[in-house]
């Protein structure tokens, strides 16, 4: 019996609801009914309908607010990041030597984008040179390459904690522990090398974050270099 009370229960609630929904203007044309329903408030206490309708919205108000608040502070950081980016497309175009490109990736890196320390490598037999400080030649035998084989074989942005071991290959005279990097491929189709982009911030670079900002420094400092190689 009390199964079956519910049940009514139950499909007698599902009519209310849908003639309400069919008629949404019903409480309009009787609005002292609109007055006299309450409801339960979670504190115990009763609330007329306006009341609680009232506080929905401005919970969804408040709600509504707090994601275009994020909104705005992510489009002011997007600004702000593409003012660096172009500051940096700019100095690496006026750079006139390779020595002048790692230098002002570094500098752009540390100053603009506080990062600790940075690595330019190129492959052989593009470059061999040993004599410009930041850029170094990938031995394809040498302790780079056997560290990061994975990373030279599928050319694939890899972010996150570097070891100690790993982080003193590619930073060697960085004051600071880096604690966390982001190797990224140069010209990934044809080889050109990488770079590294070092943090003491082992929170700094994630396996899952976004790869935009790593990809368009890349695409900048490839094209700086090869303006230089030819």
């Amino acid at each position: 019996m009390g199964e079956l009370t519910e049940t009514v229960a139950a499909a007698d609630e599902a009519q209310v609801l849908a003639y309400l929904a069919a008629d949404p203007l019903l409480l309009t044309r009787h609005p002292a009914l609109l007055e006299q329903l309450e409801v339960a408030h979670a504190a115990g206490s009763a609330v007329s309908l306006i009341e609680r309708q009232v506080e929905l919205l401005r919970g969804k108000n408040q709600r509504l607010e707090a994601r275009l608040e994020k909104l705005i502070d992510n489009a002011r950081a997007n600004e702000t990041r593409a003012d660096k980016m172009l500051k940096l497309a700019l100095n690496l175009i006026r750079a006139p030597s390779l020595a002048a490109i790692a230098a002002t990736l570094r500098s752009s890196m540390r100053d603009d984008f506080a990062l600790d320390d940075v690595f330019i490598g190129l492959h052989p037999p593009l470059f061999k040179r040993h004599d410009i400080d930041g850029i170094v030649p990938i031995d394809v035998n040498g302790p780079i390459a056997k560290a990061w084989d994975n990373f030279l074989r599928t050319r694939l942005i890899d972010c996150g904690p570097i070891d100690a071991a790993r982080a003193k290959l590619l930073f060697p005279k960085c004051d600071s522990v880096i604690a966390s990097a982001a190797v990224v491929p140069l010209e990934r189709d044809k080889h050109l090398g990488f770079i590294a982009l070092g943090s003491a911030d082992l929170e700094r670079f994630q396996p899952r974050q976004g790869k935009v900002f790593l990809e368009m420094t890349a695409e900048l400092v490839s094209a700086a270099i090869r303006t230089r190689l030819a």
